[in-house]
């Protein structure tokens, strides 16, 4: 069951945050955001890969789906998910596929962010889980 997703580029920005469980703890975005952003880079340097998945002990996992904006900067979007149990790849793939289409422009010109990203974001998620 995915607990929470936040959506940051890969210089820490965070675009969008949203926990979907009451029970599961508030997370910082900004922090995590930029948490997310350290692990990428060093992952990119060491391993040449994008960041995939993080577990935390036997019953929490995070995982990283990546894409990417191509234009006048290459820019990098990670959209993550926390759950607990089983993970549904092919729901959070949907979802990040999904949020990445309706918002490209957002995500492409931080000058206009979070202009109707949230109300987006929201919509695409309570209409997919």
């Amino acid at each position: 069951m995915i607990k929470s997703i936040l959506i940051c580029d890969s210089v820490g920005y965070p675009f969008y945050s949203r926990n979907l469980n009451s029970k599961f703890g508030q997370i910082d975005p900004t922090i995590f955001s930029g948490l997310i952003s350290a692990i990428g880079a060093i992952g990119k340097e060491l391993f040449r890969e994008d960041i995939a998945t993080i577990e935390y002990g036997d019953n929490y996992e995070i995982t990283i789906i990546t894409k990417e904006l191509f234009g006048n900067h290459n820019k990098v979007i990670y959209f993550v998910y926390i759950f607990e149990g089983n993970k549904d790849l092919k729901l959070m793939k949907n979802l990040s596929t999904n949020i990445f289409i309706e918002t490209k422009q957002v995500l492409k010109d931080n000058s206009i962010t979070k202009l109707n990203i949230k109300e987006k974001v929201d919509r695409i998620i309570d209409n997919l889980l």
